[in-house]
């Protein structure tokens, strides 16, 4: 858990502030809070694949960023298992940087899964227990955080 939320909030602290530019210290707690609440919340969708079904991780993510009125495209083959790209547009001056992650988790047998249900999201000793917390619901979380920053987005607008 603890590797889990550094890398998260490594990935929200990218452009906390551009540089020679002082800014308020971010406030972790509130964003650790919030990490995991989005962590948790997609952790609880069963993604398995096969059959493949990201639709639900992707209806979440859509409706966290169209709450805060961040443009997104969504692309398909198949219905039930769309791709989302989300964009925080610069003025060209720097060199893009591209945040990616899956949704979808291998099949499991839940008869194996004795410290918690596959699709819990417990939280225990320090962990959070399901599907796609290491591989790579953690990552969509992490970068899902880097577009919510208003300072990241402030920073980039800037740039």
């Amino acid at each position: 858990m603890r590797n889990l939320l550094s890398v998260g909030l490594a990935v929200f602290a990218i452009g906390m502030a551009p540089a020679g530019q002082s800014q308020s210290r971010p406030d972790w707690q509130a964003a650790e809070a919030e990490l995991i609440r989005h962590l948790q919340a997609m952790v609880k969708l069963d993604t398995t694949d096969p059959p493949g079904g990201e639709r639900p991780v992707v209806e979440y993510l859509k409706s966290v960023l169209k709450a805060e009125g961040i443009e997104f495209q969504e692309f398909a083959l198949e219905p039930n298992r769309p791709n989302l790209v989300a964009r925080l547009k610069g003025n060209g001056r720097k060199r893009p940087l591209l945040l990616m992650g899956h949704t979808d988790t291998v099949n499991i047998d839940a008869a194996k899964w004795t410290s918690a249900p596959p699709f819990s999201a417990a939280r225990q000793d320090g962990y959070i227990y399901g599907r796609g917390t290491l591989d790579d619901k953690d990552n969509v979380a992490a970068s899902l955080m880097a577009h919510l920053s208003r300072c990241f987005a402030k920073a980039e607008s800037q740039r």
